[in-house]
């Protein structure tokens, strides 16, 4: 008896594990259908041009700015500042800012 309760409890937790396995799975594609939508909709508000666009319930602000980055490669190999600043690359941002409205 006590070995048949171990194989279920053994198999019991097997199930369980690739049910959650599963549902993780189902989530994860959900989450990047979701975020293709939503990528699509950002890029049809920044199409519009920078400002705040207001629905029922949220506003979004499409915003444009320059981004500074450092080849991280170059700053390892060379550790002189003046270098540094000669390495900086901009670029530009666009970006969307979703809140809920306040009621």
């Amino acid at each position: 008896m006590l070995e048949a309760i171990t194989l279920k409890a053994v198999n019991d937790f097997f199930q369980s594990s690739t049910n959650q396995v599963d549902e993780l799975g189902h989530l994860d594609k959900q989450i990047k259908d979701l975020e293709a939508q939503a990528r699509k909709i950002k890029q049809a508000l920044i199409a519009q041009g920078v400002g705040k666009y207001e629905g029922m319930e949220y506003f979004a602000e499409v915003q444009h700015y320059d981004r500074s980055t450092i080849n991280p490669l170059l700053v390892r190999e060379l550790c002189d500042e003046e270098l540094v600043k000669q390495m900086t690359q901009v670029k530009a941002v666009d970006a969307v800012v979703v809140k809920r409205l306040t009621a």
